[in-house]
């Protein structure tokens, strides 16, 4: 029989999914020579004392493959960064609930979606949308002094959803690390039971 023919999801070239594992992963599947392209890194790291893993190396694929996925609003695109890991990243975090980093909302009613909820939506955990970025601060605009104020455009909302919580922090990338630390502050105020970091991407210098 046949194998069924699918389109990868990055450079649109039509192909034959060769195993069962791959038919399983159809959903959200790359051809390998794409998936080659996205070499994982597991880097580990802290944040004010909380455990941090990151996935990949923020690289110029990275990079890329983030601006069609945010900027050109290509939806589908978000499960491809973790597809292949989801199982263990899965059992690794299943007791914990996810808080994805916040965008501005207009940002978001552009997109029509959330693109952090969406690229870990895979991992099958549940999802609280407890913070709020209540104004377009974007770090990229800004000096590394500036970039540590974040915290006063980041809001945390019905905080008493995690109380006693295992709660994993998520974001797309990390780069001088001021998001994640105006999070975790955020969070602590809450008193979570445990808290930890898991971001797909976070820039080497």
């Amino acid at each position: 029989m046949k194998n069924p023919i699918n389109h990868c999801k990055i450079c649109f070239k039509n192909f034959e999914n060769e195993d069962l594992y791959e038919l399983i992963n159809a959903d959200s599947y790359i051809c390998k020579e794409c998936q080659n392209r996205l070499v994982p890194k597991f880097i580990k790291f802290s944040v004010d004392g909380v455990d941090a893993l990151a996935i990949y190396e923020y690289d110029d694929t990275i990079k890329s493959l983030l601006y069609q996925l945010k900027g050109c609003y290509d939806i589908e695109l978000a499960p491809i960064f973790l597809n292949r890991f989801k199982k263990e990243l899965h059992l690794r975090y299943e007791k914990y609930v996810l808080l994805p980093a916040p965008s501005y909302y207009v940002d978001d009613e552009k997109r029509e979606f959330k693109h952090v909820d969406e690229i870990f939506k895979v991992l099958n955990l549940p999802i609280l949308s407890c913070f709020r970025k209540i104004s377009p601060f974007k770090q990229a605009e800004h000096s590394k002094k500036e970039r540590e104020e974040i915290i006063e455009h980041i809001r945390l909302i019905d905080g008493e959803k995690l109380a006693n919580k295992k709660v994993l922090i998520v974001d797309d990338v990390t780069t001088t690390g001021s998001t994640l630390r105006a999070l975790v502050q955020l969070a602590k105020t809450a008193n979570p039971k445990a808290i930890k970091i898991l971001v797909m991407s976070k820039r080497i210098i």
